[in-house]
């Protein structure tokens, strides 16, 4: 406790520095003033009491100086002083600040808000969830194939029955649907879930509830429904009595029971669900048809939650011996296929894996952006050192520690680079949305959204890099600026610099890196660009030259097969009979568009597959 103390008033010290100058003083004051007065009764005249007394208590400023060093920290006290006095530099000399503090924003502030996407979409994609660092995407595997899998209903049911290392599972299946609001009509994106969904994932709605248990069982038996709040506000303009009124989903009238809280997007990372439903629903939004009991059909995406202390080794090979279990039980259906479990940042079915290598590239470019900045700055520094080498003279002369000096000049620095981080924490949280602008073209209902998160680990790193960047731009020059021949320079100001031929070179050495690092900059961004143009003229095996594409969803209008076939056909039909049209033709799935194909098992005639082998192949349906 005594210890404690002392540490805190030390640093009331350094906050009430005035204060306590004045106290002191006042109480050296009356200890000087008692002793004048003794001496003055032993019979000296004032003056002489005076001087006496002075010579009895001691040097005035030496014992000031050992109560300042009782009182404060003396090296927070000297960085305090070194970044008032580091201000003032500054206010008087506002165009090299400007100019410096842009370049260090421009380099911190592209860090920084490459940091705020690499935590929003690759470590915390889910702001509102709990324990993510426990959360995992879980997927099928299938034996003679690197591709990724969803779930069969089924086997999600066996997981949750019969896995111990997991705290719970839950699935969610991207849909498109046609969410009619009175006589208003629009494409809507949704998910299709477990009833566990909101409560494994820990978020509360705003309004409402949640899904019970019971509402994920049964056929098409809960037309029930939880809205986000981008839909509640844009659609129903925050109605505050929502809860319990009716929206149509696919033609089915559906009850509205909760209102997602703000920040809850779903959790397909990249894509902006307007409405969620419980998976006893799927049937209603699928056309080819009924699958929560058919165990061959993988159609959902699963996440887990790993219990304290379980690592990824130990649940994967938990998952392995429950695969090994149902293949056994269901050879049919299970043969050669398995489970698998990856960190978030490699979900297998989201926007993640497309993102991951722009991510990369971007915090390449942000690392050479923040390096011609700190090499920019830097030169900036040293040629401010040829205006302020009489300062530096006279304060070396007068008996400043090179050591001091330096301290005095990096702080300087480091100022410039605090303001920087604050205007690079601004330009990270204007951009923070900025991903949004290499997305794919968007089709119709579907809201991409890719939110940077600026916590606390980002504002950490920003501190971080702020302090890297000093450490850059401010070092070299500070010792280079405390290398002066006094006599010399006192002597004569223009040629008294030692070391002027080295700060030369290294002045020269900063231009040579800035011209490297931004030729590397710019040749890579050509070859990004040039990859991209090739991208985009790339041959895909098909003509995309005069071809018009649209989107035409009867199953949510309510056409049964019969209906919708002929439907099709007349379609065709009068699009082949329009002026300038040459053909048309149909197709469940647009190529290279986010959907499932259709999957039906396959027999090779001559071949017996291996029990632990099942061959399927994956279909499109086209005109």
């Amino acid at each position: 406790m005594p210890r404690l103390r002392a540490w805190f008033c030390r640093l009331l010290g350094l906050v009430r520095k005035q204060r306590r100058e004045t106290e002191m003083n006042a109480e050296l004051q009356q200890h000087l003033d008692a002793l004048t007065e003794r001496n003055i009764a032993a019979g000296m005249s004032p003056k002489e009491a005076r001087n006496a007394a002075l010579r009895e208590f001691g040097g005035v400023e030496q014992i000031k100086e050992r109560a300042r060093e009782q009182r404060v920290w003396l090296s927070a006290d000297d960085f305090l002083q070194d970044l008032r006095f580091g201000a003032r530099i500054l206010r008087r000399s506002p165009g090299f600040a400007i100019l410096a503090i842009l370049c260090l924003t421009l380099g911190i502030g592209t860090n920084a808000a490459v940091f705020s996407w690499i935590e929003g979409i690759l470590i915390r994609p889910y702001p509102l969830v709990a324990h993510q660092e426990r959360m995992v995407a879980l997927f099928g595997t299938r034996q003679g194939t690197t591709e990724k899998e969803g779930l069969s209903y089924p086997d999600f049911l066996d997981l949750q029955k019969n896995a111990t290392l997991f705290e719970s599972f839950i699935v969610d299946r991207i849909t498109g649907t046609t969410l009619s609001i009175g006589d208003r009509a629009e494409r809507a994106t949704g998910g299709i879930v477990s009833a566990n969904y909101f409560d494994a994932l820990s978020v509360r709605p705003m309004l409402g509830r949640g899904f019970r248990p019971e509402e994920g069982e049964g056929r098409n038996a809960h037309p029930v429904t939880v809205i986000s709040y981008l839909t509640w506000q844009d659609r129903y303009k925050g109605d505050p009595d929502i809860i319990g009124k009716t929206q149509f989903l696919d033609g089915v009238q559906h009850t509205i029971i909760g209102v997602a809280p703000e920040k809850f997007h779903g959790t397909f990372i990249g894509y902006s669900f307007n409405f969620w439903v419980p998976t006893s629903m799927q049937e209603t939004f699928d056309s080819t048809g009924y699958k929560l009991e058919d165990r061959g059909a993988r159609w959902i995406e699963g996440y887990a939650f790993l219990k304290p202390g379980v690592t990824r080794q130990q649940a994967q090979a938990e998952l392995n011996a429950i695969a090994q279990r149902l293949e056994n039980d269901f050879p049919e259906t299970n043969r050669g296929h398995g489970f698998e479990i990856l960190p978030l940042s490699k979900t297998p079915f989201n926007a993640v894996s497309n993102l991951s290598p722009i991510l990369a590239i971007t915090s390449g470019v942000a690392a050479f952006v923040l390096l011609i900045a700190c090499a920019n700055v830097s030169n900036l520094l040293l040629a401010r050192s040829l205006l302020r080498r009489h300062e530096m003279t006279m304060r070396l002369a007068l008996g400043a520690g090179r050591r001091r000096l330096i301290k005095q000049l990096f702080t300087e620095g480091l100022l410039l680079s605090l303001i920087a981080a604050a205007g690079g924490i601004m330009v990270a949280y204007w951009c923070r949305n900025a991903l949004v602008l290499v997305s794919p073209v968007r089709s119709p209902g579907i809201t991409i959204d890719y939110p940077g998160q600026l916590d606390w680990r980002v504002l950490a790193l920003s501190v971080a890099v702020c302090i890297g960047s000093t450490m850059l731009f401010a070092l070299v020059p500070a010792i280079q600026s405390s290398h002066v021949d006094i006599s010399g320079a006192l002597k004569s100001e223009g040629s008294g610099m030692i070391g002027g031929s080295g700060r030369s070179r290294l002045r020269s050495v900063l231009v040579f890196v800035q011209v490297a690092l931004s030729f590397v900059l710019i040749a890579g961004t050509g070859l990004v660009l040039r990859s991209l143009v090739r991208m985009q003229n790339a041959d895909p095996g098909f003509s995309t030259q005069s071809v018009a594409v649209t989107s035409v969803d009867l199953f949510s209008a309510g056409y049964k097969p019969d209906r919708a076939k002929i439907f099709y056909e007349q379609l065709l039909e009068r699009i082949r009979a329009l002026p300038g049209v040459q053909s048309a033709t149909l197709a469940r799935l647009r190529p290279f568009s986010y959907g499932v194909y259709s999957s039906a098992p396959l027999e090779i005639e001559g071949y017996q597959p291996p029990r632990n082998e099942q061959l399927a192949a994956d279909y499109n349906e086209v005109g």
